[in-house]
């Protein structure tokens, strides 16, 4: 049984989820820019971190992972196809101005486009590729949860009109995405509130159709 803690972070307000089990051992997904607030939460639990875990490469969602890994001498996990946004890390942090607090992430372990599974301690992900609003956007499963990115908000979906986003890929991910879950799986979304498919496939306009 695994319990979660959503972590709302302080650069366009993006989500970090810290995933932690009876031992006391935690994945970090998706740190934001929030070293001390996300660290706070795994301190004051007294977790041990193992890995983190990006589910796409753009600052909002990395923005402290050096961070972590320098503190924690802990792996990252980003899929192979976010490669040219991470190379281009020092431009998004140029962009927002912040050259002096973030430090560009290494990547330890590159997920590969058809990996299915991801094992750490007890932790078994499955991994869904679903690109669009990036090009190696994915998703993490464990039991009933799914840590969808920037995929799908409540009420919305992600981006397509960033670099190296594409609307066709888009729009072919949702449509793989929603018919691979039970409808009351719990999504837990980069931005906004947790959400359910259920309720995505029922009030979510960009989602019509899909099933």
């Amino acid at each position: 049984m695994f319990q979660y803690k959503r972590i709302v972070t302080e650069l366009l307000e993006e989500n970090t989820y810290i995933l932690y089990n009876e031992d006391k051992e935690c994945i970090i997904i998706d740190p934001g820019y929030g070293f001390k607030l996300i660290d706070s939460f795994i301190l004051s639990n007294n977790l041990k971190p193992l890995a983190i875990l990006a589910t796409h490469a753009h600052i909002d969602h990395i923005a402290s992972a050096s961070n972590f890994i320098d503190k924690y001498n802990i792996d990252s996990y980003v899929c192979e196809n976010e490669k040219l946004i991470a190379e281009n890390f020092h431009r998004a942090v140029d962009y927002w101005g912040m050259s002096d607090v973030i430090k560009k992430p290494n990547v330890s372990h590159w997920i590969k486009i058809d990996q299915k599974n991801l094992q750490i301690s007890n932790f078994n992900f499955s991994i869904i590729f679903n690109p669009g609003h990036s090009p190696g956007s994915v998703s993490f499963v464990i039991e009933d949860l799914v840590f969808c990115g920037d995929l799908i908000f409540k009420g919305s979906i992600g981006r397509t009109d960033l670099p190296l986003g594409n609307s066709i890929d888009m729009k072919q991910s949702l449509s793989f995405f929603v018919n691979s879950f039970k409808q009351d799986c719990k999504l837990l979304p980069g931005h906004r509130e947790e959400t359910t498919l259920y309720e995505e496939l029922k009030y979510n306009p960009f989602l019509r159709n899909e099933e």
